[in-house]
């Protein structure tokens, strides 16, 4: 059984100096980590846009293309405590004075987990592909358009697209997540919404490549619209060549 139940995503722009060293290295070392006094918190991860990684894009729609920040919260039982304590958290931690950097906010929002699959070449189960070592991640993000096909849409993207995903080359495993009325809170930016998270283990803008056409040629037809298709990159250095000292 998966440990967690729901994907609390923040999405952003970069800072209007273009310079966003500053609220990373705030957010890496201060922010994050306080997270994990959570109950249900289980693990936080963000990645970044490169200027070949949004080179790669497949879509990007209106102001979604100004995303070049995700970030998502996984989080497990108890899951209405933990979304609630996480919210109250930033609040204790910017009266603290710790929560001074801020980037300018797209979304913000909880997202029930559907679904995790792992591409077979992986070896490992999919409810533990987040946290195996990763490059980056390609965020497919889309909006429904009509309501009566959904059950259908949601069906094919279990036996058709998301067996897809994973197998595209580079890709380890993808995670289904959707908008869902049980745990909204008045603070979450309102939408329908459907994103998945494709973990890359391949140079992400490369592996961006390789997936845009999967990515078009299966929402083409779907009854969603796609706001945005994207590659990111890991915050994480996995360079395991700098070890290696052969004689």
């Amino acid at each position: 059984m998966n440990r967690v139940k729901v994907g609390f995503f923040s999405l952003s722009y970069r800072s209007p100096t273009g310079d966003d060293r500053s609220y990373l290295e705030w957010h890496q070392l201060d922010h994050m980590p306080e997270q994990y006094q959570l109950p249900g918190l289980i693990l936080g991860q963000r990645w970044a846009s490169t200027a070949a990684c949004r080179a790669a894009r497949a879509a990007a729609v209106d102001d979604w293309s100004r995303v070049d920040h995700v970030v998502c919260y996984m989080m497990g039982n108890p899951v209405d405590e933990t979304i609630d304590e996480f919210l109250s958290l930033g609040r204790h931690l910017a009266e603290l004075g710790r929560f001074s950097h801020a980037l300018p906010s797209h979304y913000r929002g909880g997202l029930r987990l559907l679904e995790a699959h792992a591409a077979p070449r992986a070896l490992i189960g999919p409810e533990v592909v987040p946290f195996r070592p990763h490059r980056g991640v390609y965020l497919i993000v889309e909006t429904p358009t009509d309501q009566s096909a959904r059950d259908d849409y949601l069906q094919r993207k279990h036996t058709e697209l998301l067996p897809e995903l994973v197998s595209v080359p580079g890709v380890a495993g993808a995670w289904a997540y959707a908008t869902t009325p049980a745990i909204r809170r008045p603070m979450f930016t309102g939408g329908d919404l459907q994103m998945t998270l494709c973990y890359l283990d391949d140079d992400p803008a490369t592996v961006g490549e390789r997936l845009a056409p999967v990515v078009t040629r299966a929402t083409a037809s779907a009854p969603t619209r796609l706001l945005l298709a994207a590659p990111y990159e890991s915050m994480m250095i996995w360079d395991w060549d700098r070890f290696s000292f052969p004689d």
